[in-house]
């Protein structure tokens, strides 16, 4: 009897989530078709103002949607753009305070303030758009958002390390859930690639509905699955086998602190007795216990958003450059695992901590809230 009420409220909850996730489509397509689409719209709220160029041949389409209080850490990451030679086209989602264009303009070659809506893959179609018809020599392109934090000094590495790449298509980490794509916070194209008729068609096709799980799909995995499609495979520089492989190239002990570092609040309830039981007996065969936790951890990565589940690995185990800024709102970690792994940032990196802690804190997490607009994020609609 309890299975059968258990599958009801199961099956009820889904129901429900599907519910709602039509509803908000729905939604979304009438915003966009009646309000975000209409050209009278777009002309009135679009502005393009020109920057400094750098001629280099080598761009960066940032996304953003800037409100009144201008980020050190954005600042940041333009700069490090911008140092490694990357002239960067900034669209933001809405217009600019004119205070916002004042300081972002020395570091970009073109701000675009287009009309609200379409989230991050909007944005990048608008700059794709402005970008080819520039006309300018373009040897590789960098797509990137503002919803990630940065560690600069891992970044100029990593940047400097791309200025020597030719690969057509370059990610950061890569997902298998739901379907294979590298994740759209960050990813590079060659120029080969940018100019190539496939990739045009794909953002003259692509519809910027604001819906969230729309642009995951479409945007995110369906940029992976058209290039791939076309016999354009990306090159992740974190992938999940590399990944895999830091965690257990060291002791057990190291593979075991490396897991806990990565369990979130739920996992690590469903593993609390195993946990114990690893961490305090000692296990004649080491071997097998290191064969289980390397199988939990690929079939965790596996079913789960790749930066989500290593990101704190990454930092703590390589010179990775970037930190989710979600994590702890979408309840994948507590803020005192985010706050271990920024207090060993040092350098001009520690200068960026204290934003980055209070952007955590003051943002909370869905875990505990309870309004509308938490409970359709909790869902993944926004």
């Amino acid at each position: 009897m309890a299975n059968i009420l258990r599958l009801i409220l199961r099956v009820s909850g889904w129901l429900c989530r599907l519910l709602i996730r039509c509803i908000c489509a729905a939604y979304y397509v009438v915003i966009y078709y009646c309000s975000e689409l209409p050209k009278a719209r777009r002309e009135t709220d679009l502005q393009v103002i020109a920057g400094s160029p750098l001629g280099s041949g080598r761009w960066c389409i940032f996304a953003i949607n800037q409100g009144r209080q201008i980020s050190s850490n954005l600042l940041a990451f333009l700069a490090c753009l911008r140092d490694t030679g990357y002239d960067i086209i900034l669209v933001n989602n809405g217009r600019f305070p004119e205070r916002s264009i004042t300081v972002f303009l020395p570091h970009c070659h073109t701000i675009i303030a287009k009309p609200r809506g379409g989230r991050d893959f909007g944005g990048y179609k608008w700059a794709t758009k402005h970008l080819a018809e520039m006309g300018c020599e373009i040897k590789q392109v960098i797509y990137c958002n503002d919803s990630i934090f940065i560690r600069p000094s891992a970044l100029r590495l990593m940047l400097n390390r791309l200025n020597q790449m030719d690969d057509n298509y370059i990610g950061i980490t890569e997902t298998f859930d739901p379907s294979y794509h590298v994740q759209s916070w960050f990813f590079v194209i060659s120029g080969n690639l940018f100019h190539n008729k496939g990739f045009g068609a794909f953002w003259r096709e692509y519809r910027p509905f604001s819906y969230r799980l729309y642009c995951v799909k479409r945007g995110e995995i369906g940029i992976s699955q058209y290039l791939t499609r076309r016999g354009i495979t990306p090159r992740p520089l974190y992938s999940q086998a590399m990944i895999v492989e830091l965690i257990f190239d060291g002791s057990l002990t190291q593979a075991v602190e490396s897991i806990l570092i990565s369990l979130g609040p739920d996992e690590y309830n469903a593993l609390d007795e195993t946990v114990q039981q690893i961490t305090f007996q000692q296990f004649p065969d080491q071997d097998v216990t290191r064969s289980f936790l390397k199988h939990y951890f690929i079939e965790k990565l596996n079913q789960s958003n790749t930066m989500n589940a290593a990101n704190l690995v990454l930092l703590e185990r390589t010179e990775f450059p970037f930190l989710k800024k979600d994590l702890v709102y979408r309840g994948r970690y507590f803020v005192t695992q985010i706050d271990d792994a920024l207090s060993r940032w040092v350098g001009e990196d520690a200068d960026h901590v204290e934003e980055i802690r209070a952007y955590i804190r003051t943002r909370g997490s869905l875990r505990r809230q309870y309004s509308p607009s938490a409970m359709l994020a909790r869902i993944g609609v926004i």
